[in-house]
């Protein structure tokens, strides 16, 4: 139970992303100045628009699908929770993906982040900077900044414009072939990482000559298992059926605790819910060894620590249903079943952002501060009227 219960908690932080994409303008990335050295990074192609449809959504887009397929110009952010996804166009923002496979076109552009779980991954056109967690990825293309990759197996065949940081069990960068003739490098894809290689593996690979120009450091993965697909399944469930049921209860029990709820983060009230999920565990456990120290006290020692493993258990889902919440407010989708729909999207979204490396323990701690701050935000004023 632990260990679902830490699973799920990694997932929040692209809740935190999520909040900041509807309450804050999109930031568009840099113009690729910072990659002036790097003689392998092509330029964004800005005749690209003129060979996909005419169609801009100005705005952003959430789509649940069996198969998507991006041909349009996308002026806002890209939510997506599909079977096979296919980008053949520009995304002014970043993009959320929870898919199956996940192809990045040659006409494919995402001015910003791509943040991706998917079974397999192949980046054929350029993207800024990529957060990924698959089993299989392959980049034929470009990307700008970093790539941060947990996967099984990883192949570089394009550009990488700055740093590289991967933890996976089989890593290779194609090697330069062409001796400089523009047809055999066209016909030969291969590697190239500007900036520096950070990976984990199994064990080290050796990299073809002048193919990073930074420093390589490697570190040996011990006991590397690979999570089967249904592993996978099972985790998601697990998350989504959590979820559901604490949604569903509230709707039955707590109906204003939801919109109360919603208002908290929407406002200037968020500060005073991160104080309070600070405090909140600081109290409670200071609290209870106190009366555990009193002896005759013993008995309400021991429920307040269980009524705080409770209220963290049950935290980080009620961050996401109160995210989708806000989201179906901006979307204006007030049917029960629009708001469930919006819910599982939600969830995947946030699970498979969970097995991003490196940012998953920092994200799952704002996101449990953030869940328990909502839900004691939402008892205090209760508890202030009946002491009055």
């Amino acid at each position: 139970m632990l260990k679902n219960k830490f699973n799920k908690l990694t997932i929040i932080g692209i809740l935190c992303i999520i909040i900041l994409s509807l309450a804050l303008p999109i930031v568009r990335a840099d113009d690729g100045t910072d990659t002036a050295n790097n003689n392998d990074i092509m330029p964004i192609n800005n005749d690209a628009e003129t060979a996909i449809q005419e169609k801009i959504e100005k705005k952003d887009v959430y789509l649940i699908e069996d198969n998507v397929t991006i041909d349009y110009v996308i002026d806002g952010n890209l939510y997506v929770l599909a079977n096979n996804v296919t980008i053949n166009s520009q995304i002014g923002g970043d993009a959320f993906i929870c898919t199956k496979k996940l192809t990045v076109g040659t006409q494919g552009q995402i001015y910003s982040n791509l943040f991706a779980f998917a079974e397999s991954i192949d980046i054929k056109g350029v993207i800024y900077d990529l957060y990924a967690a698959s089993k299989d990825v392959s980049i034929t293309g470009y990307v700008y900044r970093d790539i941060h990759v947990g996967s099984d197996t990883v192949e570089i065949l394009g550009s990488i414009g700055r740093n590289v940081f991967i933890n996976c069990t089989k890593f290779k960068i194609e090697e330069d072939t062409s001796n400089g003739n523009p047809e055999a490098a066209a016909n030969n894809p291969h590697g190239i990482i500007n900036g520096n290689l950070n990976y984990t593996a199994s064990e080290e690979v050796k990299l073809p000559e002048n193919s990073v120009v930074g420093d390589t450091n490697f570190k040996k993965a011990e006991n590397v298992k690979t999570n089967t697909t249904q592993n996978y399944i099972i985790s998601l469930g697990t998350l989504v059926a959590t979820v559901a049921i604490i949604w569903l209860l509230c709707l039955w029990l707590a109906p204003k605790f939801l919109q109360n709820s919603t208002s908290l983060l929407a406002s200037k009230k968020i500060f005073r819910v991160i104080g309070l999920g600070i405090l909140t565990p600081i109290v409670t456990i200071i609290a209870s060894i106190v009366l555990f120290a009193l002896g005759i006290t013993y008995t309400l020692g021991i429920i307040l620590s269980v009524t705080l493993f409770i209220l963290l258990a049950i935290s980080t889902s009620i961050f996401i249903i109160t995210i989708a919440n806000i989201i179906c407010n901006k979307l204006k989708i007030e049917k029960t079943l629009g708001k469930l729909g919006m819910l599982i999207i939600t969830s995947a979204i946030l699970w498979g952002i969970g097995f991003i490396p490196y940012i998953g323990s920092i994200i799952s701690i704002l996101a449990v501060i953030l869940g328990l701050g909502i839900i004691t935000s939402n008892l205090l004023p209760q508890k202030r009227k009946k002491n009055n």
